[in-house]
C-alpha cells in the first residue's frame, strides 16, 4: 500500500488522531485495548470504529459444521455491538461496527483501513490463539498489524 495515513497536528502542536479502529475478540487483551481506544475517541473527539472478524483460516477443519459456523458469525457480531453500546455509554459520539471472516490483520491492513481511512488501529498484545501466544509472545495479528499497517499502531498490554 503505498498511501501512508497519519494522525494529524493541531494548533498547539500536539497530534490528534480522527478515526480510530479497535480490533476486539473475546480475549482480556482486547477488553484493555478497548478501554484505551475509548478514552482516546473521548479525548480527540474521533469516530471510534469497533472491528471484529472470524478468523476464517484457522476455520478450514470446520467447514463441514455449517452450524458452528453460524453460530460463531453471530457470537462476532453480539461482540461488537457489546462494545459499541458500552463505547457510547462511556461517551465517545460517533462509533461504527465493522465485521467479516477472513485472517484478521491482513484484513485490516488491506480492506478496513483504506475503507474507513483509520489514522490509529488500537489492539491487545495477544489474542486468543494460544498457539500465537506460546510460539510469539506477542500476538501474531498485533505484530503484524505494526509492522505493515500505514498508520500508528497501539499495543495495548
Amino acid at each position: 500500500m503505498s498511501e501512508t495515513l497519519s494522525h494529524t497536528i493541531n494548533e498547539n502542536g500536539e497530534i490528534t488522531y480522527r478515526n480510530i479502529l479497535i480490533a476486539v475478540d473475546e480475549s482480556k487483551e482486547a477488553a484493555k485495548a478497548f478501554e484505551a481506544a475509548v478514552n482516546l475517541a473521548r479525548k480527540y473527539d474521533a469516530h471510534l470504529l469497533i472491528v471484529s472478524f472470524l478468523n476464517t483460516g484457522s476455520l478450514e477443519a470446520l467447514r463441514t459444521f455449517t452450524p458452528q459456523i453460524h453460530n460463531m458469525r453471530a457470537e462476532v457480531a453480539n461482540r461488537v455491538n457489546i462494545f459499541k453500546k458500552e463505547a457510547q455509554n462511556q461517551g465517545v459520539k460517533s462509533v461504527s461496527v465493522f465485521t467479516g471472516e477472513d485472517s484478521p490483520a491482513s484484513a485490516i491492513i488491506e480492506k478496513v483501513i483504506p475503507q474507513y481511512h483509520c489514522d490509529l488501529i488500537v489492539c491487545g498484545a495477544m489474542g486468543t490463539t494460544k498457539l500465537d501466544r506460546f510460539l510469539i509472545g506477542i500476538g501474531s495479528q498485533s505484530s503484524y498489524m505494526a509492522r505493515l499497517a500505514p498508520c500508528s499502531v497501539l499495543i495495548v498490554r
